[in-house]
């Protein structure tokens, strides 16, 4: 922008320049007519390259105004015409070099340069009330109008970028007010829900210990451990949302993946595939991988009865691969199944792998067919602020 703004004013001042030369305005010296139209021109020009060379720009200007200011005083005509149409001593882009100045030097230095231009742009031979009215002209006025720009200019900008920090300080504000009411009605949640399952697993170990019925000592044994999993996962979680921090290891008894993997695909019919060991991560990433392989199965068999479903399970040590893959229905589906659920349970496996710093994908594979992965750190990561739907 600064480039094209300097082509436009080294092209008026040439073009100013060269109409007073047309109008009469010629040196009569032994360096021809033209030699004040010449030492103006250069100057004009290095107008382009004041950007990159100011200091460059200013001395040129300096010694120009020298040259004219000294060869009026002792050669008159050589470099300035007699008599003028234009009386200024100063060349005609000292203005313009002077703006330029203010804006892309340092305070120190640029007043340096506007007030040695203006001091030589008064003859001292013969000082007199217009060449002082002509020499502050040219350079003090346009210095005092480009401080005030650029002060008034750097005020706005600074408002500006207040009001965007107080724009942005109240989206925080309001993000952290947001977090906090989540994390106050997670809290309430996760007591509710707490209670009435600790309710649940006393009386199904109460019932495990009084029954005599092998069948109903079995269900309730079931029940009890599906409600201590539950409890644990709900005390993972509520860390994760509230601190980022997965429960220390001491929190836990024992290793609890959420439930055997093996199992889970043998009752659904899938092919399973593991590699490396569960206990590469911690606990609270293995059982999230039970939930996807669960609700993954689950989907399959509502959706696509009768598809081969093929569950892959890695853990290369800093994460664990999980994919779980089903091809095309053999049967309709049942749209009593189909329309059971809540359709959240996808979602819910979304946030739940982000809570952990994971990916999560399901999309279908073109086939017919309907591919769900997550890949999650072994490392979990501070729970993300505010995390929403997927």
């Amino acid at each position: 922008m600064i480039l094209g703004i300097t082509a436009i004013t080294a092209v008026a001042l040439a073009t100013a320049q060269a109409a007073l030369y047309i109008a009469g305005q010629r040196t009569t010296g032994p360096l021809g007519p033209a030699a004040e139209l010449g030492l103006n021109l250069v100057v004009d020009m290095t107008l382009l390259s004041v950007a990159r060379f100011p200091r460059l720009v200013a001395l040129l200007a300096v010694l120009v105004t020298a040259v004219f200011a000294v060869g009026a005083g002792l050669s008159p005509g050589t470099f300035v015409p007699v008599p003028q149409l234009n009386p200024a001593i100063a060349p005609l882009a000292t203005p313009a070099i002077v703006w330029f100045l203010v804006y892309l030097l340092p305070r120190s230095q640029a007043v340096t340069g506007i007030v040695t231009l203006a001091l030589l742009a008064i003859p001292a031979w013969a000082p007199t009330w217009t060449m002082l009215y002509l020499s502050l002209s040219a350079t003090i006025l346009p210095a005092v109008l480009a401080l005030y720009i650029k002060a008034r200019t750097e005020l706005l900008s600074s408002l500006r970028k207040r009001a965007d920090l107080a724009d942005v300080e109240r989206r925080l504000l309001a993000e952290q007010a947001e977090t906090a009411e989540r994390q106050r009605l997670a809290a309430e949640l996760h007591d509710i829900v707490t209670h009435h399952v600790t309710e649940i697993v006393l009386h199904a170990d109460a019932l495990r210990v009084t029954t005599r019925e092998d069948q109903a000592r079995v269900a309730a044994e079931r029940i009890r451990q599906a409600g201590a999993r539950t409890l644990t996962e709900l005390r993972d979680l509520m860390a994760l949302v509230t601190s980022g921090n997965e429960p220390p290891p001491a929190a836990r008894p024992d290793y609890d993946t959420g439930g055997d993997l093996a199992a889970l695909a043998e009752a659904d019919g899938a092919r399973l595939e593991v590699t490396g060991d569960c206990r590469t991560v911690p606990p609270v990433v293995a059982r999230a991988v039970h939930r996807v392989v669960q609700e993954s199965l689950t989907n399959a068999r509502k959706h696509a009865p009768g598809a081969r479903i093929h569950v892959t399970i890695d853990y290369p040590g800093d994460r664990v691969d999980v994919e779980v893959a089903n091809s095309t229905a053999l049967r309709t589906a049942d749209p009593t199944l189909t329309s059971a659920g809540s359709g959240m349970g996808l979602a819910g496996l979304d946030r739940r792998v982000s809570l952990l710093g994971g990916t999560f994908t399901a999309r279908e594979d073109g086939d017919g067919g309907f591919t769900v992965t997550a890949s999650i750190p072994a490392a979990s990561p501070a729970a993300p602020a505010g995390r929403g739907q997927s």
